[in-house]
């Protein structure tokens, strides 16, 4: 019998004489977690958080109106950075999850990887926003120039803030195999997204209000917001480093049964309408009693999951009906929050403090909004959770679609809405990729690179060719006032639907009842012997 065979055996474990154990584990290590460490972790991705709120909101108008670029030079800038970042991803990644990091300085892999990225984000941030290098050695930069340097500056911040973002939502998973601690940690760090969001634009609404000229977007304001955003970033990144106690290979998760064992020893059938993660990798299908395609489970998932490589996430469905969602997840808020400042001054009409409240009022709403996702996933689970978040998004974005310069202050209203509809998908595809990633902690970081990987790529090719359109509208104020009504209120409005079916197919595509049990039991054989085939091939020509 091979290594592969021995590890797909399914163990006899008795229920009842497993429980108390578990118990007993379970509450030894939730006693662990204080409000302190919770807090540690939260703060982790806060100057992310900052530096993204300000690059996404404003970049294109910093560009176009303190750079004086054009349109596509200015989208030509994002995308550089988006798909440095796309592409970045994934091998960070690959390398978060394979380096020893510093371990002597108590900087293990993900820390150390958190810690490299936070020092690329601070300084091309700051060589963005708050200075201009070329501007030490030109008194008038040329346009090749400009966009050279802001194109290069784009692509290296956003590979530094890839590895702050893959790192830090890898590290959750291997925190603990609690779900519920998980779900908090996952909460606690969107709650902080949503304050990080709130600073940003309350810092610059003031900075308009106060800082003369009033009302106007000028290079001073921005250089300001970005050194808030810096030092605070900085100071929570100091926090979180110090603060967050990194688990070692030795310390994971070694028996996945020990999570939630109360819960799956009584169900035999995988259904999201429930309180507990979507499904957690070793009960898709590389074991006995479990079937990849419809999420059937028996209480054979009682044993010891396969170790992933990289590699074999791609033969999982799963993997791609996730991605799928949580790349349309990031399109809605991306977009929304990218191009809600142009639709408020070139279509609404509305003065210059309104790209600031407006925002504002979304994270705000946002944050509110996260005190009620967990009794709302508790009540509708994941799948019901989500289409209330797609179904509140098209509804704003409905009402924004024929507002006008006359009804523009209705905004307002719209915007909670909006920010209520932001915060409960966000909160439930984060989720939906830790349980994605289950137990299967020694690949987590590739997860969420790649599924970042389809995020970023995405949102940059979308942004490039609505500004390579805006480019032929921009002196035409009523086309380019249409378009920007069309990309701020569909686009997004399509991206939300799309994510809700991806999860709705999740959820009951191919599940199984009872009568079809032996249909599952050979789809499952069937995926057994592709992943061992796969896995010997991988031996006989070596490992991608």
């Amino acid at each position: 019998m091979n290594n592969i065979d021995h590890v797909l055996q399914t163990p006899q474990i008795d229920a009842n004489s497993r429980q108390e154990p578990t118990k007993e584990k379970r509450s030894t290590h939730s006693e662990q977690w204080t409000v302190k460490r919770y807090l540690a972790y939260g703060v982790g991705h806060v100057l992310n958080d900052m530096c993204a709120s300000t690059w996404f909101s404003y970049l294109l108008v910093f560009l176009r109106e303190v750079v004086h670029l054009s349109p596509v030079d200015s989208a030509i800038v994002m995308f550089s950075g988006q798909i440095a970042d796309g592409v970045a991803t994934p091998l960070v990644g690959i390398i978060s999850d394979h380096t020893e990091g510093l371990p002597s300085f108590g900087l293990e892999k993900r820390k150390f990887c958190i810690a490299l990225g936070a020092i690329c984000v601070l300084l091309c941030f700051f060589f963005v926003f708050a200075t201009c290098a070329p501007c030490w050695f030109y008194t008038q930069p040329s346009r090749l120039v400009l966009v050279t340097y802001y194109s290069v500056t784009a692509s290296l911040f956003n590979c530094g803030w890839a590895a702050v973002q893959v790192s830090h939502m890898a590290m959750a998973p291997e925190l603990s195999e609690d779900n519920n601690v998980r779900c908090i940690l996952s909460s606690t760090r969107y709650a902080f997204t949503i304050l990080s969001n709130v600073l940003v634009f309350g810092v610059f609404y003031l900075l308009l209000h106060a800082e003369h000229p009033y009302n106007v977007p000028n290079a001073s304001k921005f250089t300001h917001l970005a050194y808030v955003s810096l030092c605070v970033g900085g100071i929570c990144i100091l926090f979180f480093l110090i603060g967050t106690t990194e688990r070692t290979a030795g310390d994971n998760i070694s028996d996945p049964s020990d999570q939630n064992s109360d819960d799956l020893s009584s169900q035999h059938e995988f259904d999201t309408n429930t309180t507990q993660p979507m499904l957690a990798l070793e009960q898709l299908c590389v074991k006995p009693g479990t079937s990849l395609r419809c999420g059937y489970r028996e209480t054979s998932i009682h044993q010891k999951s396969i170790k992933m490589k990289w590699s074999d996430w791609f033969y999982l469905p799963m993997f791609y009906e996730v991605g799928l969602a949580y790349m349309c997840t990031r399109l809605v808020v991306n977009m929304t929050q990218v191009y809600i400042p142009l639709y408020l001054i070139v279509t609404l009409h509305m003065d210059a403090t309104s790209i600031a409240l407006v925002p504002l009022l979304v994270y705000l709403s946002g944050f509110l909004a996260t005190i009620t996702i967990r009794p709302l996933n508790q009540k509708l689970g994941r799948a019901g959770s989500f289409n209330v978040g797609s179904t509140l998004i098209v509804i704003a974005l409905t009402l924004s679609y024929f507002l006008g310069p006359a009804s523009a202050k209705w905004i307002y209203l719209v915007s909670v809405i909006l920010g209520i509809g932001n915060s409960v998908l966000m909160v439930c595809s984060v989720c939906l990729e830790g349980d994605l990633v289950g137990t299967n902690v020694e690949s987590g970081a590739f997860v969420y690179g790649a599924m970042s990987f389809t995020d970023k790529v995405s949102n940059g090719i979308a942004i490039l060719l609505i500004q390579n359109k805006r480019e032929e509208t921009e002196y035409f104020p009523h086309k380019d006032s249409d378009l920007l009504r069309k990309v701020f209120c569909i686009l997004p409005s399509l991206a939300a639907i799309l994510g809700a079916a991806a999860v709705i197919h999740m959820k009951y595509w191919n599940k199984p009842s009872s009568g079809k049990k032996q249909a599952s039991d050979q789809v499952l054989e069937s995926e057994e012997q592709n992943l061992r085939l796969k896995r010997e091939k991988s031996r006989a020509y070596g490992s991608l």
